[in-house]
């Protein structure tokens, strides 16, 4: 038997009831109410505004880090076309000067002129009238011998002379009476020749004692000691009261208007250098100033144990500031050009039609041909012919440029 059917009728929907007042809808004495819960559509409208947030501070950072949007990029120009930049250092602008090589050479300093005076006679100092730095002229009295005892010499010898001479006239009356004699035949011959060998011993002894004279009479000039040479005393060995003997060192005087450099060159420098050849000196103790001098000689050999030669430099000194034991060193010039034009070796390049430079024209490189003339500065610069002044040279080490291409200087 089948059950009668019966229709539901759906639920009414749920009131929505004014809230009662809190006083008086008080929960019953000793229950606790529990906070409503929050409604699930509020859970789904947080979460996408959150959703949205990140979203745009994300595109806000990659616009940033991204940056404006670059301008489109030119076409790529070809490797021959692009410009070269080159800096200022490697780029000379050729313009002529003096150039010149020189040998280096280095010593110490001589007076051209000195004399060592030494005692001429055996005597005793009675005064010595200058000290060492003293400056004098030639012919001034330096020191003076006692001469008592050189006076009587001289004394003694002129006497011993005037009796010879008086003996030798004695000598000749009678060789002349024997010769006549002879002749009358009353005297033989060798009482002649007796007469003859008298006389002859008697004009020698003149002769001897004539030299004794001069002897005695010199020693006597020599008591005084006077200076040679116009100078200044070095050196002073003696001191009144002293008693030399002959050639015992008195003094020594220098003359410093002209003084002389002994300098030593390598061997392999010296078949550079030539007699007349100008030299600058500088010598230590006076800075930067140059005293010119010239190469009066060359020695023949190198000195033992080294390879050096010495050679011999003059310097005028008229005002003698240069003085002797004083080191100095310079150049002595081999060789100069006025007016030439020089590159150095790395500027100048080879090919097949011979040496070339690169020049800088009209924003383009482009090739010179050039001809070596001289190497200078011991192989620093190379002088040539073909370059004008004011041309552009390419002076760096930069073997991959060619000439044609285009470039640039850097602060130009």
């Amino acid at each position: 038997m089948t059950a009668p059917h019966r229709t539901v009728s759906p639920a009414p929907p749920p009131l929505h009831l004014q809230r009662p007042d809190p006083a008086q809808d008080e929960p019953a004495q000793g229950l606790v109410r529990e906070p409503p819960l929050p409604h699930p559509r509020r859970f789904r409208r947080l979460g996408w505004l959150l959703l949205l947030l990140l979203v745009v501070a994300g595109g806000a950072a990659l616009w940033h880090a991204r940056g404006p949007a670059a301008p489109p990029a030119a076409p790529a120009l070809p490797a021959a076309e692009r410009p070269v930049e080159l800096a200022a250092l490697e780029v000379t602008t050729v313009a002529p000067r003096r150039l010149a090589d020189t040998v280096r050479l280095s010593g110490s300093v001589a007076p051209m002129e000195q004399s060592a005076i030494k005692a001429e006679v055996a005597a005793r100092l009675s005064e010595v009238l200058v000290r060492e730095g003293q400056a004098v002229r030639r012919g001034q009295v330096l020191a003076r011998f006692e001469t008592v005892e050189l006076a009587a010499r001289l004394t003694e010898k002129q006497a011993n002379l005037e009796g010879a001479r008086a003996q030798l006239v004695l000598a000749d009356k009678t060789l002349a009476k024997n010769r006549t004699l002879n002749r009358s035949n009353i005297v033989s011959d060798t009482s002649l020749d007796q007469a003859e060998s008298s006389f002859r011993f008697q004009e020698a002894q003149v002769g001897a004692l004539a030299a004794q004279v001069e002897l005695a009479r010199k020693a006597l000039r020599d008591a005084v000691v006077v200076s040679p040479i116009d100078g200044m005393v070095a050196t002073r060995a003696v001191n009144p009261g002293e008693t030399l003997a002959v050639n015992a060192a008195m003094f020594t005087v220098v003359d410093l208007s002209r003084v002389e450099v002994e300098a030593t060159v390598p061997a392999e420098q010296v078949a550079r250098l030539a007699v007349g050849q100008t030299v600058a000196l500088r010598v230590e103790g006076f800075g930067d100033r140059d005293f010119p001098g010239r190469i009066a000689r060359i020695n023949p050999m190198a000195r033992a144990g080294s390879r050096a030669i010495p050679v011999y430099v003059t310097v005028d000194n008229p005002d003698g500031i240069l003085r002797g034991g004083m080191f100095a060193g310079g150049e002595a010039l081999v060789a100069e050009a006025a007016n030439a034009v020089a590159v150095p070796p790395v500027a100048i390049r080879h090919d097949d039609q011979g040496d070339f430079v690169l020049v800088v024209a009209d924003g383009r490189t482009a090739r010179r041909p050039v001809t070596r003339l001289a190497v200078w500065a011991r192989g620093d610069l190379v002088q040539v012919d073909g370059l004008a002044p004011g041309d552009r040279v390419v002076t760096g080490n930069l073997p991959g440029l060619t000439a044609g291409r285009v470039v640039t200087v850097a602060g130009s």
